[in-house]
């Protein structure tokens, strides 16, 4: 079973399971998970209102890839809320909006022990790594051919430094990522893809053109 498959299955873990770690903060995480994956429920009372949503949703397979030395995890990242305050489903144990967006595959750099026992790490990878406008930036930029910093569906991890927590990005792991043969048959799809509806729309045009050449005719 896949991970986008246990998507529902997630959601049904027994609000036993699901530890709320933050009540004295500007954000709630509420936590799901089995021996295959950690879901991850982040409600920021902070939210930007222009951002339309105000919950983030992290689900992440807990056997790790190993690219370029480098441990990254496969993820399914979703935003919702539309800075509605999620209500508590008392039979799932979840925080819950009816207004959930699609789920978007991602590789990720992630300190599991820290995403699980630090609330300040966990508020970092959620709303800053994860990011909506963020990671849709990192996954059009897999989608070209040759991009500046080739990334494929790679978005960076953060890290604890001396300073604090940080966000960063591995170069030789995007490349990989980016020239893996999943990443070449996706571009060679969306490719296909934008081709077929470049048609579609030239099409669409010479025909709005014909039909105004008829109108004149009519005159």
């Amino acid at each position: 079973m896949g991970l986008f498959d246990k998507l529902k299955r997630n959601n049904k873990t027994d609000a036993k399971n699901a530890t709320n770690t933050t009540e004295q903060l500007p954000f709630k995480i509420k936590y799901n998970m089995d021996n295959d994956n950690i879901q991850v429920d982040l409600y920021d009372e902070n939210a930007d209102f222009n951002k339309l949503y105000d919950s983030t949703r992290l689900i992440l397979r807990r056997q790790a890839l190993n690219m370029e030395g480098h441990q990254v995890y496969n993820c399914a990242v979703a935003w919702y809320g539309d800075c509605d305050h999620l209500e508590l489903n008392r039979q799932t144990g979840q925080y819950e909006s009816r207004r959930a967006s699609d789920y978007r595959g991602v590789l990720a750099e992630i300190d599991l022990n820290l995403l699980q026992s630090d609330p300040n790490y966990c508020h970092m990878v959620m709303t800053n790594l994860l990011d909506k406008q963020r990671v849709e930036r990192y996954l059009e930029r897999g989608l070209q051919e040759n991009p500046e910093q080739p990334c494929g569906k790679y978005i960076g991890g953060v890290a604890r430094r001396e300073k604090g927590y940080i966000k960063f990005f591995s170069p030789d792991v995007g490349r990989a990522s980016h020239y893996s043969t999943l990443m070449i048959n996706r571009r060679q799809e969306h490719k296909i893809e934008a081709e077929r509806q470049q048609e579609i729309a030239d099409k669409r045009a010479q025909i709005e053109k014909l039909q105004k050449e008829i109108e004149e005719m009519g005159k």
